[in-house]
């Protein structure tokens, strides 16, 4: 069944699968079950929907509402809408110093939902930033059992790591992205199981590989593309252990140089072949970044997970549709960013070791909630007002079919009522070009705010330095570089932007031997996150064999793009 998006008027297919699913995860309350309708909006505007809500790397400087303290905040202290937020420090937002069921209010059927819920969301205390078992990670969000890391997101079990996105049991790393289980890396892009690496991207198992791409299990490469189990190749053809080590002392501690072999990767990458999508070890399963996957449709950054459509970055999870950022046994949810072990939830954002929850948001081992904010080992909960279960499930369906005759809001006439909407957009804590949302769908200041999204004007601190240089008045040879620099801000060469090299990062660019970076870490950043390609798929021809295949390759790019056939026979 063919529908219309009520956002940006595309078509999109509602299958019987889907539809089925949507049976399944209708909650039943009582003995009762309520129906989740059907989507409004398509599966892109949905996923834009939802990760406008979730900042991963923009932090602010900020005070405890509850002890005064300083402290680095994923929220500003200007807030873009409403009043300020009540941050705390995560060991305050823990502790027993205050209750989250005091700001609880009893549901007004002369009011919408959304009016009442974003009073709750606005009102309950948040924590500054993300973090579980970090050591000396302060500049750090979503991140778990790190230590000594610096401007790292999404990432678990590293150490000595900056400037970095999803990087997962690393160490000494730094400007890298998608990097798994690897050490000594620079400049990678999804990397697995690598040492001593720079500019490599799409490659699992190197060593010593430098400015290349698509690699399995190499060692000594330098601008090589496609290689399996190669050793001591420059440009794809063998050289000998002394021409290998005379071209890697050529352009090391180069800054010029380095930046002359990035440009000749990208040419060479433009002739030779790619592979269709990054899918290993998947059983019918479409989209990218998936291994170990099986029942996958159009999913993407899912690792040991089955049953799922929609999904946008997950481990160990099954049976969920249109989720992000779900973690370890997170099962049969729909609509929801940001799970670790949550079953049978829907339209909740932040929900950790808790099952049966609607429009949560922050809640942790709760169950049967509906409208709550930031609770702990709660049940038979709405609006972080406590019932009992007779109550609740008296409550409840008669909230559920206010918001079915209640209009979501205002530019989207045509839909159903609230129910089966997720948060609205204006209700984001965050800036559009704050969000991961931006990532995925980037947007110009104009074009955010027409969509009815907030923008943030980013003014960055002047640094208390000896003095401001611009990076491009570097010395080229690392070798050259005083220790001076760690006193001084560069100016990146690009947006002009002030930045500052630190301790750590200069010890660990000397070490590999590395010129110091010359562009402002948020432009290094996004220039990674330019080797992905947009998640979504199109249907083309495989280049060699003309098979039919789903890609997110469009038609009209340049690169040749094989099928999986074509591509390991050119390979292996």
């Amino acid at each position: 069944m063919q529908r219309i998006c009520k956002q940006c008027g595309e078509q999109f297919e509602m299958t019987e699968e889907y539809s089925a699913f949507l049976k399944r995860v209708s909650p039943m309350i009582g003995s009762k079950k309520y129906q989740i309708p059907p989507p409004a909006l398509c599966p892109n505007c949905r996923l834009q929907e939802r990760t406008c809500h979730r900042n991963e790397r923009f932090l602010h400087k900020n005070t405890s509402s509850l002890s005064g303290k300083e402290i680095i905040s994923l929220y500003d202290r200007q807030p873009l809408w409403g009043k300020p937020y009540e941050i705390f420090t995560q060991d305050e937002w823990y502790g027993d110093r205050w209750d989250p069921m005091k700001y609880g209010r009893s549901f007004d059927f002369s009011r919408t939902f959304f009016e009442q819920w974003v009073e709750l969301h606005k009102a309950v205390p948040r924590m500054g930033l993300i973090q579980v078992g970090n050591e000396n990670c302060e500049y750090t969000t979503g991140t778990g059992y790190c230590r000594n890391c610096y401007l790292i997101n999404s990432s678990e079990y590293c150490e000595d790591c900056f400037y970095g996105k999803l990087l997962q049991t690393c160490r000494n790393c730094a400007d890298c992205s998608y990097l798994y289980d690897s050490e000594l890396c620079y400049d990678c892009f999804s990397v697995y199981k690598s040492y001593n690496c720079t500019s490599l991207s799409f490659s699992k198992n190197c060593t010593d590989c430098h400015f290349s791409s698509f690699l399995i299990g190499c060692r000594n490469c330098i601008l090589c593309t496609n290689l399996h189990q190669k050793e001591y190749h420059i440009e794809n053809r063998p050289v000998s252990k002394e021409e290998f080590r005379n071209f890697l002392a050529s352009f090391q501690d180069s800054h010029a140089k380095r930046a002359e072999l990035k440009e000749k990767l990208r040419a060479l990458e433009q002739k030779s072949p790619r592979k269709y999508a990054n899918i290993l070890n998947a059983e019918n399963c479409t989209g990218d970044y998936l291994e170990n996957c099986k029942n996958c449709t159009e999913c993407y950054d899912l690792t040991e997970s089955q049953d799922c459509r929609h999904v946008h970055t997950g481990v160990k999870v099954k049976d969920n549709v249109d989720c992000s950022n779900m973690y370890l046994k997170v099962e049969l949810c729909y609509q929801v960013l940001g799970a670790i072990e949550a079953y049978a939830c829907a339209y909740c954002m932040f929900i950790f070791y808790s099952r049966n929850l609607l429009y949560c948001e922050y809640c942790l081992h709760c169950s049967d909630c509906f409208g709550c904010n930031g609770l702990q080992h709660k049940q038979y909960c709405i609006f972080n007002i406590q019932y009992t279960k007779e109550e609740y499930e008296d409550l409840v369906p008669k909230i559920i079919e206010h918001m079915e005759s209640t209009p979501l809001r205002q530019g989207y006439e045509g839909q159903a009522g609230e129910w089966g909407r997720f948060f609205p957009r204006e209700y984001s804590p965050f800036g559009y070009n704050e969000s991961l949302a931006n990532e995925y769908f980037p947007l110009t200041k104009e074009e955010a705010r027409t969509q009815g999204f907030y923008w943030r004007d980013i003014a960055d601190d002047i640094p208390k330095v000896e003095k401001i240089i611009p990076a491009e008045r570097l010395p080229d040879l690392l070798t050259d570089i005083p220790n001076d620099v760690l006193e001084w801000a560069l100016t990146c060469s690009i947006t002009k932007r002030p930045y500052r090299i630190h301790k750590p990062e200069l010890a660990l660019y000397r070490q590999m031997h590395l010129p110091t970076p010359r562009k402002h870490p948020d432009l290094r950043y996004d220039e990674r996150l330019s080797q992905r390609n947009p998640r979504r798929l199109w249907k083309r021809n495989c280049m060699k064999c003309e098979k039919e295949m789903q890609t997110t390759y469009s038609p009209e790019r340049p690169e040749i793009v094989y099928c999986e056939e074509c591509y390991l026979k050119e390979v292996y």
